[in-house]
């Protein structure tokens, strides 16, 4: 597969002005001094509870020394985003926006550029998944099995999603986020970063995100999970497959190893699979 897949669930939030590194560097959980032009690092952004409002992509759009910061946040989420980070600048010289450039994914060996593409990004150091910004309304595959396979490549990484029904649930430690080098320990304070901190240091996490495939077309994100004393995790994202859907999922690890379900009757059954990194459980 190497044809351009619309990604038009996503919004390109952009931070730019001479502050725009010291700002977003107390807000973010990653550090912001590492963002490049031509690959994304994950991210994410935590109220002062430590709960991930959202997790995305960080880079600077552009590669000129003033080029904006920039972040893929879910179109769902973004317009909050928006009005919620414009809220935390104070007397901060940035300014914050949403970006008109469309996003779009390529997966596979062959490279088609996009005509009017202003900027390729290697997609999380993956060399076979990339990211292209460009005008909105390039001919493109728009068929929303094109969008759930790139959903279901995410979920076979163990790339989470965050969206509106699981914005302000998990810490970033729950959905693998420091697993997957996206938090940094050393850079100094940033919103709910006592919390974050005090977790890794605590030791062991009582909630991580594993993967699973089941024989039920995908549930939504933010079902519950079921184990046999209840509710025991909820579910980040899912994708379709030929034989049912894979999924994502926040589970107390004291009720490994299962089973599990995504109904409280117990008939959903959920079978565990690997990821592509150790989460330690």
């Amino acid at each position: 597969m190497s044809d351009s897949i619309a990604l038009n669930d996503l919004r390109i939030l952009t931070v730019s002005g001479p502050e725009r590194t010291v700002f977003l560097q107390g807000q973010l959980t990653q550090d912001v001094g590492l963002a490049r032009p031509d690959s994304t690092l994950l991210s994410g952004w935590a109220d002062a509870r430590g709960r991930l409002l959202f997790a995305g992509h960080l880079f600077t759009l552009g590669a000129g020394a003033d080029a904006p910061l920039a972040l893929l946040v879910p179109e769902s989420l973004a317009e909050s985003l928006l009005k919620r980070m414009q809220m935390y600048v104070l007397r901060a010289k940035a300014q914050i926006a949403l970006s008109g450039l469309a996003v779009y994914g390529q997966c596979g060996e062959g490279r088609h550029i996009n005509p009017g593409t202003v900027q390729q990004l290697v997609y999380l150091q993956d060399a076979t998944r990339r990211l292209f910004l460009g005008p909105a309304g390039t001919a493109v595959d728009e068929s929303q099995q094109a969008r759930n396979n790139w959903l279901l490549t995410d979920i076979r990484a163990g790339i989470p999603a965050i969206g509106t029904s699981t914005s302000g649930e998990f810490i970033p430690q729950m959905i693998n986020l420091d697993l997957l080098n996206a938090i940094s320990f050393s850079k100094g304070c940033y919103t709910g970063q006592e919390i974050i901190a005090r977790t890794k240091y605590l030791g062991r996490v009582k909630r991580r995100m594993l993967r699973f495939s089941s024989d039920s077309a995908p549930p939504p994100p933010g079902t519950p999970v079921h184990a046999t004393r209840g509710t025991v995790g909820q579910v980040v994202s899912a994708a379709s497959t030929p034989v049912g859907s894979e999924l994502l999922a926040v589970i107390t690890i004291d009720d490994l190893p299962g089973p599990f379900f995504l109904d409280s009757t117990q008939t959903q059954r959920l079978e565990r699979l690997d990821l592509p990194y150790a989460v330690p459980v």
